[in-house]
């Protein structure tokens, strides 16, 4: 009886292996935590320029009232009576970001550094765009402009004195305005793209594309962000993704498969 041959398995990585992957993982991570500190600190110590982050934010609902796309505050009015959902949208924009990419910061890099990197270089790229822009121009977030004497039904759900959340950010990272871009959407973007493209499970996909959904909804229902904010947030991460896989070496990607193409050396 002839028998079937089998597929051989893959070896199982030794413990030393498990360990050395770990460690490159956690330098990986630790470094692009440390940059991100250094970005947040820049973000946050530019001086508040309140009127010109109000004028552009008005400027802003009326390029969105001429297109007729003005709809955030009647998309919160129509959540805001339900608790239980509104709950919900704090939650998932209080702790539904850093501690997200963190989490798939730690899944990539044991999963693949090189394409970590990748990821890595486009979320610094877009963030030395983003510092460019909150200093030339600062905007104004929905919920600060009737604070200022521009009432549009706006209601601060995440911030404000009835939040049910508790939403932590150290003194000196904050800067309230730093509306426009949107990286509170644009780097979850960023990181439903680095799971889409790291996996073919079409769940884990759904998923992820479902992920940006969601904080586009909890992002615009707690009055944090406008829709152009969000759009302006998701194109610079479109562009800083181009720019680092058109790099002159081509991107780290491309070079990984080139690498593992080679064929193996002889004995």
């Amino acid at each position: 009886m002839q028998m079937l041959a089998r597929r051989p398995s893959l070896p199982r990585p030794t413990p030393v292996e498990g360990r050395s992957r770990w460690r490159l993982a956690s330098r990986e991570v630790a470094i692009t935590a440390g940059i991100m500190v250094v970005y947040f600190l820049l973000r946050g110590i530019r001086p508040e320029a309140t009127d010109q982050s109000v004028a552009r934010s008005l400027a802003l609902i009326r390029f969105e009232q001429r297109a007729d796309i003005f709809w955030e505050v009647h998309l919160q009015q129509l959540f805001i009576g339900w608790d239980f959902l509104m709950h919900i949208a704090n939650l998932v924009y209080a702790w539904g970001h850093y501690p997200v990419m963190l989490a798939i910061a730690v899944w990539l890099a044991f999963k693949d550094p090189v394409r970590f990197r990748f990821i890595r270089n486009v979320l610094l790229v877009s963030a030395f765009a983003g510092l460019v822009t909150y200093w030339l121009l600062p905007a104004a977030p929905p919920r600060l402009m009737e604070l200022h004497g521009y009432d549009f039904g706006f209601i601060d759900t995440v911030h404000g004195a009835a939040s049910n959340v508790h939403y932590f950010q150290p003194g000196p990272f904050v800067n309230d305005y730093a509306a426009l871009p949107s990286f509170h959407f644009g780097w979850i973007a960023l990181s439903s793209a680095a799971i889409w493209s790291n996996s073919r499970n079409r769940l884990v996909r759904a998923g992820a594309v479902a992920m940006s959904v969601v904080m586009w909804w909890a992002i615009t229902v707690t009055g944090n962000h406008y829709f152009f904010d969000m759009i302006f947030g998701g194109l610079v991460v479109t562009f800083s993704w181009l720019i680092v896989a058109s790099l002159p070496n081509g991107s780290f990607v491309d070079a990984y498969r080139r690498l593992r193409s080679r064929p193996a050396p002889a004995a």
